[in-house]
């Protein structure tokens, strides 16, 4: 394979990702509140498209559609979202709370059950599990810097596998 074989698609997107990965570890908070918003907008129009929807339905039909209070919720909770994005970025912290606090029990309980049963390795998972047992506690009084946290660690993955990409697509070449 020469260098004439390598299409425009397979550089952009892992350059797309590093710049984003960049993005991502450099401004986490901004990057966090764009995605937020984002789906703030998405569940506003998808409520108010269903609100239309409604209305032909009715229109055509002479029924109500049943659908129509979820769209109304959807068009509220988009709006709620839109003007206040900080309280998606709180829940996101909260769920990663949640997660990191289930794991370090799953990890706990598991390095138990390893001890019992002889193996000689059961301090890893223990280590493992205090440690997210620790994480959760602190996502649990700082949601918004759990989440920025997540956020940086995307964002290394992200350049990470950019860099790989474009490693592996310049060395087939040669």
């Amino acid at each position: 394979m020469n260098r004439m074989n390598i299409r425009f698609d397979q550089i952009i997107m892992p350059v797309v990702g590093i710049v984003l990965g960049g993005y991502l570890v450099a401004r986490p908070w901004s990057a966090t509140g764009a995605i937020c918003s984002l789906i703030g907008w998405l569940i506003l129009l998808s409520g108010v498209a269903g609100i239309i929807s409604a209305a032909a339905f009715r229109r055509a039909t002479l029924l109500s559609d049943p659908f129509l209070p979820l769209s109304v919720a959807g068009a509220v909770l988009g709006l709620f979202i839109v003007t206040r994005p900080t309280i998606l970025v709180e829940i996101v912290g909260m769920i990663i709370c949640v997660f990191l606090l289930v794991e370090g029990v799953n990890s706990v309980q598991n390095a138990i059950q390893r001890q019992r049963w002889g193996d000689s390795l059961w301090w890893l998972p223990l280590i493992v599990g205090i440690v997210c047992l620790l994480l959760g506690l602190a996502a649990l009084f700082a949601p918004v810097a759990s989440t920025a946290m997540m956020m940086r660690l995307i964002g290394i993955s992200l350049i990470v596998s950019g860099v790989v990409n474009l490693l592996a697509l310049f060395v087939r070449t040669h």
